[in-house]
């Protein structure tokens, strides 16, 4: 990803990410990633697509396993280099994912996979993650599903975290929607009420479909692809951001 698709989000306010999105707000889908990369057997080497500040990637170290991480996003990447190290959290594209080593597990969480532009840029990065699997490695992706979104914009919700003025300092207001059956939007207004910092922005992920996904997969080889509500591994039904699971074949 070129630095004018990165997001004020990711970028110009990267390095303010865990603020509003704390450590602990995703520990479930951590356990989970975690939990399913250990079934799979092997060293325990996983690669985060999209590591941003590396909370993963620093919690499958503590759990034994080997993480490794991308990400495009600089000012994110410092935070993870922090946590696990320069080796293991690398500044590569996922469009530009290229590495010397096999994975026993690929995993990509919070919608990162679905600011691919197109269905091929798509195809292209999942190609390049199934050449990074060892036979038999798995594949654990988070996506956003649009035909389970509103169809319209609804009321913000709101977070508020601590910040460097107190409690409730930090505010981020969000909200998505589809625009179609592949198109999520996501509007997000940032702000540090402390600072004055401030700003909104909407993004617009293309590729926002769990069966477009799942086609690809099957399209590119892997075996035994399922998808998932959630963590907990209830049936695909209603959720907007489902899990897909694949393997590798032997």
């Amino acid at each position: 990803m070129s630095d004018d698709r990165i997001y004020k989000l990711y970028g110009e306010f990267g390095d303010r990410y865990d603020m509003h999105t704390p450590p602990h707000h995703y520990a479930h889908d951590h356990s989970f990633v975690i939990e399913w990369a250990r079934s799979l057997g092997g060293q325990g080497r996983i690669l985060d697509l999209g590591c941003g500040t590396g909370i993963l990637l620093e919690k499958a170290l503590a759990a034994g396993l080997e993480p490794v991480g991308i990400d495009s996003a600089p000012r994110m990447l410092e935070l993870a280099q922090a946590r696990v190290g320069n080796e293991r959290a690398r500044l590569i594209p996922m469009q530009e994912l290229e590495l010397n080593q096999l994975f026993d597990c690929v995993a990509s969480l919070s919608w990162s996979l679905n600011y691919s532009q197109d269905v091929a840029e798509l195809r292209d990065v999942l190609r390049r993650c199934h050449g990074l699997l060892r036979p038999g490695g798995g594949l654990i992706l988070q996506v956003a599903h649009a035909p389970n979104a509103p169809t319209q914009k609804q009321t913000l919700n709101i977070d508020r975290e601590p910040g460097p003025g107190g409690a409730d300092d930090i505010v981020l207001s969000y909200c998505f929607w589809s625009e179609g059956p592949e198109t999520m939007i996501a509007d997000y207004k940032f702000e540090c009420i402390s600072t004055g910092e401030q700003f909104e922005e909407r993004h617009e992920l293309r590729v926002a479909n769990v069966g477009v996904v799942t086609s690809v997969l099957s399209e590119l080889g892997f075996i035994d692809i399922a998808i998932t509500d959630s963590w907990r591994g209830d049936p695909f039904s209603s959720s907007i951001s489902p899990f897909v699971v694949g393997r590798r074949s032997y």
